[in-house]
C-alpha cells in the first residue's frame, strides 16, 4: 500500500518545482557554487539537479550511478527517461522491477554542488 508521501515522491518534477528552479544555463559559470535544487534517487543512482528546462523534461546536474564515486559526472539528465523507468516500476511493483524505481527526496535541502560532492563523492 502506497502512502501519500510515496505517491508524492514518485512525482519527480511537479510543475511548481519546475517553476521554482533555474532554467538551463542560468547557473552557467558558477561551477561548484551552483545550487542543487533537487535530489532524485533509486537503485540506478543519485541525480542532483541544478537546472531544468521550461517543460521539466530535461535537467542539468551531477549524477552518481549506482552510488559509485568513479561513475559520477556533470551532464544533462533526461527526466522523460527517468519517468519512463519509474513507470516500469509503478505499473508492476515487484522485486524484478524495483531496479527501475526513482524517487524525489522530499527532505532534501538546497546546497552547493561543492558541498554535495564533498558529502557524497
Amino acid at each position: 500500500m502506497e502512502t501519500t508521501q510515496t505517491q508524492e515522491s514518485f512525482k519527480l518534477m511537479p510543475p511548481k518545482l519546475v517553476q521554482e528552479m533555474p532554467r538551463l544555463y542560468e547557473q552557467d559559470g558558477k561551477g561548484e557554487q551552483a545550487t542543487v535544487h533537487v535530489h532524485l534517487f533509486g537503485p540506478l543512482g543519485d541525480f542532483y539537479l541544478t537546472e531544468v528546462n521550461e517543460e521539466g523534461t530535461e535537467a542539468f546536474g551531477w549524477s552518481r550511478l549506482s552510488g559509485m564515486a568513479d561513475c559520477a559526472e556533470l551532464g544533462y539528465i533526461s527526466l522523460i527517461e527517468l519517468n519512463d523507468l519509474l513507470k516500469k516500476y509503478t505499473s508492476r511493483p515487484s522485486l524484478l522491477t524495483v531496479k527501475y524505481m526513482i524517487e524525489r527526496d522530499l527532505y532534501f535541502t538546497k546546497d552547493t554542488l561543492e558541498n554535495i560532492k564533498k558529502r557524497y563523492a
